[in-house]
């Protein structure tokens, strides 16, 4: 298997590593920033000649996207990695569940794909697991779900610099709130996509979906976020979830299931960018191996409780 790592990022040279643990050929990486490009992958540790390039100049089976958030601002490269010829694995929050906040350029990468004869995938840990394919699974002892809750918390003082930048680590509130408004920061994206990757699983369709996030705040300075996203039918609220990354948050993944068969689930932590490298090079085979267009999580679960 041939891969290219397009951003090569914090979280691109982990998925590089990954990659190489799984045998892959990591030809290349694309970036743009000026000091790294010329230089080659295995001067960051990775067992790779590959070079890294400000454009791709590669042949390969899969390209590794991951250079932002939000669809409308990757869409044209991933339109030029399937015009390369390359099947393409996101970490883009956004493409997660694509056809909430991008209808449109959904059935415009969706028709695109099956042009190529590529797949489209975006994942990762959170959204992409975590909150959604892990709790998808886990109802799989149930025929009848009635409600789920779930929490993500992480101390953020053992996440990267970049994550604590955009959740306003250091800042008072109200530069914190200022620079959330104009898209300086953006906190956590895809409550939305959470909830409504766990909704398509279990044939739900919501009234509303709802998501919001708010500092938390000690001695005057911006130590992290908590924020939610749910989906409400009839005035209930059926499914909820949160993620709370503040400085000291006690470490853990909760998931209650409500059902015919209840279930709950705690863990005691896990490894945020490690887990998304590995959640995407774990896809991998599956992606390149399935049919031709868009896809989605909740195309890959096999579970379909009812809810």
């Amino acid at each position: 298997m041939d891969v290219v790592i397009y951003g090569f990022g914090p979280i691109g040279r982990l998925i590089a590593e990954c990659c190489v643990k799984k045998g892959y050929n990591v030809v290349g990486a694309v970036d743009v920033d000026p000091q790294l490009v010329g230089k080659r992958l295995k001067d960051f540790g990775i067992k790779s000649e590959g070079i890294i390039k400000t454009e791709l100049e590669f042949e390969g089976d899969v390209a590794f996207l991951c250079t932002g958030s939000y669809l409308d601002e990757i869409y044209l490269q991933i339109k030029e990695c399937l015009e390369k010829g390359f099947n393409v694995i996101s970490t883009c929050e956004t493409l997660s569940f694509p056809y909430y906040r991008y209808p449109a350029l959904s059935e415009k990468l969706d028709v695109l794909a099956m042009e190529c004869g590529k797949t489209i995938l975006g994942s990762g840990i959170n959204p992409g697991f975590l909150l959604d394919s892990l709790i998808v699974t886990l109802s799989a002892t149930s025929t009848e779900v009635g409600r789920v809750m779930a929490v993500r918390s992480i101390d953020a003082m053992k996440r990267r610099e970049s994550f604590q930048r955009k959740i306003g680590i250091g800042l008072s509130l109200e530069d914190a709130e200022k620079k959330l408004r104009n898209g300086e920061i953006t906190g956590h994206v895809g409550y939305a996509e959470s909830v409504l990757l766990i909704a398509k699983s279990m044939g739900f369709v919501p009234d509303d979906v709802k998501e919001g996030q708010e500092f938390v705040v000690k001695n005057d300075t911006v130590v992290g976020m908590r924020g939610f996203g749910s989906a409400v039918k009839g005035g209930v609220e059926k499914i909820r979830v949160e993620f709370h990354s503040y400085v000291g948050a006690e470490e853990y993944e909760e998931i209650v299931i409500e059902g015919d068969n209840p279930v709950k689930w705690r863990s005691t932590g896990t490894k945020g960018d490690l887990g998304t490298a590995s959640v995407i090079v774990n896809l991998t085979e599956f992606a390149v191996g399935s049919k031709p267009g868009l896809i989605t999580m909740a195309d890959i679960i096999p579970f379909r409780p009812k809810m």
